[in-house]
C-alpha cells in the first residue's frame, strides 16, 4: 500500500553473519533483517540484494551499498549490514552489485567500477602487472568510463553487461579487451571432445536397441 517501505528477509546458512542478523546462526525460515529498517531507510530503502558464498550486499535507492559477512581471507567478519564508506563518502552512486566466492564488485553511474577481495585467477580485473587481490575497494581501470549495468561473480571469473547506447558508450567499450575464440580454444576443444566421446559411448547402445526391435 501507500507508504510501504520494502523489507529484506534472509534465511539459510549464516556463516560469518552473512544473513545480517548479528550472529553466526543458520535460519530455516524467512527472517526480517531488522538492521535494514528504521528512519535512515525511509527514503533510501533497499532495492537489490545479492548473496556471495559468505557475504551479502544490499543496494539502496540512492545507490549506497551495505555489506555483511566476510569474503576476504583475513580480518574479522562484518556481523551487521554496514555501509561501504569508501563509496558513499566519495560520492559514488552504485548502479549494480555482485558478490562471489571471495570477490565483490560495485559499478557506479559515473563509469567507475570498484572491486575487492581475493582473486587468484584475475577475476577482480586489475590487469597484468597488478596485484590480483585487494583488501580494500580498488578501481578496475580496464573498465574506466564503462557504464556497467549488471555484474555476475563466478568461481574464478566475472561477467559484465556494459551499456552501449551512445557514442561515449561505444568509445569506452572499444577500449575494453575482447575475448576471442582463440583465447578459449582449449576450452572449446575439451567441450567438443567430450561431446564426441559421449556420442561414441551412446552409439553401441542405440545399435543394440535397434537390433532388438527387429526381432
Amino acid at each position: 500500500g501507500h507508504g510501504h517501505v520494502p523489507r529484506v528477509f534472509s534465511w539459510g546458512c549464516g556463516d560469518y553473519g552473512c544473513l545480517g542478523h548479528g550472529l553466526q546462526a543458520d535460519e530455516y525460515t524467512q527472517r526480517l533483517v531488522g538492521a535494514l529498517r528504521g528512519p535512515i531507510f525511509a527514503n533510501n530503502h533497499p532495492v537489490e540484494v545479492v548473496a556471495g558464498s559468505h557475504c551479502s550486499l544490499i543496494k539502496t535507492k540512492n545507490g549506497h551499498v551495505y555489506y555483511v559477512g566476510k569474503h576476504k581471507q583475513n580480518g574479522e567478519a562484518t556481523m551487521r549490514p554496514t555501509m561501504v564508506d569508501a563509496l558513499a563518502n566519495n560520492g559514488h552512486v552504485v548502479t549494480a552489485i555482485g558478490a562471489g566466492s571471495q570477490t565483490v564488485f560495485c559499478p557506479t553511474q559515473n563509469g567507475v567500477t570498484v572491486s575487492w577481495g581475493h582473486g587468484s585467477h584475475g577475476e577482480l580485473g586489475y590487469g597484468q602487472g597488478e596485484n590480483k587481490s585487494s583488501s580494500k575497494p580498488k578501481f578496475v581501470s580496464g573498465l574506466d568510463s564503462c557504464l556497467v549495468t549488471s555484474v555476475s561473480c563466478g568461481m574464478g571469473h566475472t561477467l559484465f553487461i556494459i551499456r552501449e547506447e551512445d557514442e561515449e558508450d561505444v568509445k569506452a567499450l572499444n577500449k575494453v579487451g575482447k575475448l576471442e575464440k582463440e583465447d578459449v580454444g582449449q576450452f572449446l576443444e575439451e567441450i567438443q571432445g567430450k561431446q564426441v566421446d559421449d556420442a561414441a559411448d551412446a552409439e553401441p547402445a542405440k545399435k543394440k536397441q535397434k537390433g532388438k526391435s527387429k526381432k
